[in-house]
């Protein structure tokens, strides 16, 4: 883990820079340098199995039920893309699922 140091004299973030002899020192905006200045890390680090998830690439999940106004077909994904302005209801965008074609919906005030 890296601590964050700030030099005595002003108060600024001291950074790490490393001299020609290898020795890490602090400076911060002002140039005061920190010779007592190290660096802590830790590598604690732990790999995580990845288990196999919540959903199955076989599972077929359901569509949204919305009659396309192209091919007929009575399902779709839905995307709600929110409102842009705060008086404005949100838009809803439905692709469907056989043909890919994608109808909006926007009512309230300016989503015409």
């Amino acid at each position: 883990m890296k601590k964050i140091k700030f030099c005595d004299v002003c108060g600024e973030i001291l950074k790490p820079i490393k001299l020609e002899t290898s020795e890490v020192v602090g400076i911060c905006e002002q140039g005061h340098i920190d010779s007592s200045f190290n660096l802590e890390f830790s590598q604690e680090h732990k790999m995580v199995e990845k288990g196999e998830g919540v959903i199955n690439e076989e599972e077929e999940t359901l569509g949204f039920p919305h009659t396309c106004k192209k091919c007929g077909h009575e399902e779709c994904d839905v995307t709600d893309l929110g409102a842009f302005y705060g008086d404005e209801s949100n838009i809803y965008l439905y692709k469907c699922r056989k043909c890919k074609y994608t109808e909006r919906q926007a009512d309230g005030s300016g989503n015409k």
